[in-house]
């Protein structure tokens, strides 16, 4: 059975469709929140985030509403950093969603920069030429609608295959190397994820999009069922890389 490291940065971005696609495919998954200092395999005592890969299978990194440059307030950043190249380095595949995006291009050289604007709600997305032939995004439709929920966005990353484009950033979809792969959009998300997302936030973000207040179910019961097959394939092809 194959076992994966989750690193979530607010207790309200958690694994969702992630985490339950891979319960489905047999495979198990152990979170951290940093921010919350839980462990779920130490939830007594907090041991911090893991120096190592472990014996994970891969890591994946949720989003958060902090900024991947914000290492000062949130000094964990760093350590996560180093820990994608750590998996990266030892061959285990590596999954970012949204801020866990960010912090991959963070962790190759790549600039991360706040948008003119919020990019919110259901968003149609565009597959590349380098999505062709790719072992996770080969078998996703071409023309993909895709939850959004974030000011900061991948400007920059040296070496990188843009999979996806579309919306206000060029970096939608991306692949490093081999095994490591992140995703602007939250593959994660459920309608209860959203709603708490607006519940907590929801003073920034409607200022930002007054039109989500009666858009946000809307989306969901038009889009949902093809995002939850993205995220399925995705995810799925993601722990076929793995080395073990």
């Amino acid at each position: 059975m194959r076992r994966y490291l989750i690193v979530a940065s607010e207790t309200l971005a958690q694994s969702g469709m992630i985490g339950t696609t891979l319960l489905d495919q047999g495979s198990f998954y152990d979170t951290i929140l940093p921010n919350a200092a839980y462990a779920s395999w130490s939830p007594l005592e907090y041991p911090g985030l893991p120096e190592a890969a472990g014996n994970w299978d891969g890591l994946i990194v949720l989003g958060g509403a902090m900024s991947a440059n914000d290492e000062d307030e949130y000094p964990y950043l760093t350590g996560l950093v180093d820990l994608v190249r750590k998996f990266d380095d030892g061959g285990r595949p590596v999954l970012g969603v949204c801020l866990g995006a960010q912090i991959i291009a963070r962790a190759f050289g790549g600039e991360v920069c706040e948008m003119d604007a919020l990019e919110t709600g259901f968003v149609p997305l565009e597959l590349t030429d380098g999505a062709h032939g790719d072992p996770v995004f080969a078998d996703v439709n071409r023309d993909i609608v895709m939850f959004q929920n974030h000011f900061d966005a991948v400007r920059a990353l040296p070496g990188a295959v843009t999979l996806a484009s579309g919306g206000s950033c060029g970096f939608q979809a991306f692949r490093m190397g081999r095994r490591v792969y992140g995703t602007q959009f939250h593959l994660e998300v459920t309608l209860d994820h959203a709603r708490d997302w607006y519940r907590h936030f929801g003073e920034k973000l409607y200022a930002e999009a007054p039109h989500m207040e009666g858009a946000l179910d809307a989306g969901f019961i038009e889009h949902f069922r093809a995002h939850r097959r993205v995220c399925r394939q995705i995810v799925e092809g993601w722990t076929k890389l793995g080395v073990k």
